[in-house]
């Protein structure tokens, strides 16, 4: 046991010992994001493991990956999806009313969730596939069949970043 034990701190040692910088994808350090990429923003071996320990220590990634916040960022392609999904769910029969007549409220903040800067199309397109669109009376319907307007109407797809 005492073997092991003095093989682990040995290599322990030997690799906090080797000089030079680490590195990680998208900005974060080798901790990754979370309340030690905060209190310890430098990023040597020694400062990375000790961020990491306080990381899992607190577990606080997880809360940190779901508000945003602990240098985390919530940016990604998944995210947005599931936005726009959860959105549609909460918003559906304003959605419905309001693609009917083109505009409204939650139509444009859905547009926005949908990277759409030309709202005028946005609303006209909606309106003229309104059929279409809700055929199905259900919001997962209903976004897919958005997604694919989005993406194949010429208007749309060139004022719109999904």
């Amino acid at each position: 046991m005492k073997k092991y034990f003095a093989l682990i701190i040995s290599i322990a040692v030997i690799s906090l010992s080797v000089p030079g910088q680490v590195s990680a994808k998208d900005g974060y350090n080798v901790a990754g994001c979370g309340l030690g990429a905060v209190v310890i923003p430098a990023n040597k071996k020694v400062d990375q493991i000790v961020a990491a320990t306080v990381n899992g220590w607190s577990s606080n990634q997880s809360f940190g990956i779901s508000t945003g916040t602990l240098n985390c960022k919530t940016d990604g392609f998944a995210q947005k999806q599931m936005e726009q999904q959860i959105f549609v769910h909460m918003n559906y029969e304003s959605l419905e009313q309001e693609f009917a007549k083109g505009s409204g409220e939650k139509m444009v903040a859905f547009a926005s969730l949908m990277g759409c800067s030309d709202l005028e199309t946005f609303g006209k397109v909606g309106k003229q596939k309104f059929s279409d669109l809700f055929d199905s009376n259900t919001p997962d319907s209903f976004l897919e069949k958005m997604r694919f307007e989005v993406n194949n109407n010429s208007e749309l797809a060139g004022s719109c970043k999904i």
